[in-house]
């Protein structure tokens, strides 16, 4: 069961000291005013960082092509919304209810979520790193649905703390995966009291993941999400919360993934997982300046 992600890249943003600046300047600028510092800080860094802009720009290829102003135009967005993205995470954990959902336009979806509930065997919300997957989260806590987030035991302890620590504030519970086994204890007790458990699946080793065709091209998703679901009935929905023109955020929950199984269960390991990354697939096409993968996810 254990899966550990790839080790965040350190850039300017994925920094400690940067999150507990930008979380003190929050309070103190008005939301337009921190939003355009930190857009402009991201653009900045899409200029100077050659590395992490080609990164992204390979992964960028497998989804719309190869040509090369579509590709630096698509890149450039990619950075800024990032920025974006930041920006409003540190100022919107902060928000009350009435605040926090004047930020957003849309929330579809929610039938497919009850009906998954009302079969009392909890749901796995399944997201990849497509727009503010944070701000999800908010939508369900502020309804009073218990939500529980799954993350890998990261390398940079501190900003792990800190996301921890503004999650909490919005009753939201951190389950980190770790090498025993209590995490899973965690996770299925959590199901078993029809609870939301959600965790991102883009980000995955060889060694910890399943191989399957990820838009052209062998990558590795996570097996944790079908074992569980064999395991207990949970069902699987995918998630996303996307930044819109219009400023506001759309957070829309997709129909529940059909899981196939049968009496040979690392067949259907392979199967259910292949149609978990297909159903991305078509998410991060609509939105592929919203897709915040930094590092190479395919070898070159």
């Amino acid at each position: 069961m254990t899966q550990l992600k790839r080790s965040p890249q350190k850039n300017i943003f994925n920094q400690t000291w940067n999150y507990k600046l930008f979380l003190v300047i929050a309070r103190r600028l008005p939301f337009s005013a921190f939003r355009f510092i930190v857009r402009n800080m991201a653009l900045l860094w899409c200029c100077i960082d050659r590395k992490t802009r080609n990164q992204v720009e390979g992964n960028l290829s497998r989804i719309v092509g190869k040509n090369y102003s579509k590709l630096r135009r698509i890149s450039r967005e990619l950075f800024v919304n990032y920025g974006v993205y930041l920006a409003d995470w540190t100022k919107i954990i902060g928000f009350d209810t009435p605040e926090l959902f004047s930020y957003f336009s849309k929330i579809e979806g929610m039938e497919f979520f009850e009906e998954a509930r009302a079969k009392g065997n909890g749901l796995i919300i399944l997201s990849v790193h497509l727009g503010n997957w944070e701000m999800g989260a908010l939508v369900f806590t502020h309804l009073g649905i218990p939500f529980n987030v799954l993350t890998a035991k990261e390398e940079m302890a501190g900003i792990a703390q800190i996301r921890t620590r503004a999650r909490a504030l919005h009753n939201i519970k951190t389950i980190t995966i770790d090498e025993g086994a209590f995490f899973f204890i965690d996770i299925v007790n959590a199901l078993k009291r029809n609870e939301i458990v959600a965790m991102l699946v883009d980000r995955y080793e060889k060694d910890s993941g399943v191989p399957v065709d990820f838009f052209g091209e062998k990558t590795f998703f996570p097996r944790g999400p079908v074992s569980l679901a064999r395991a207990t009935g949970a069902s699987l929905l995918p998630a996303f919360t996307v930044l819109e023109p219009s400023k506001k955020y759309r957070s829309v929950l997709g129909p529940p993934i059909h899981m196939e199984w049968s009496e040979d269960k690392e067949r259907d390991i392979c199967v259910n997982v292949a149609k978990i990354a297909h159903v991305f697939e078509d998410y991060i096409r609509l939105y592929p300046s919203q897709w915040f993968n930094f590092a190479a996810i395919w070898d070159r």
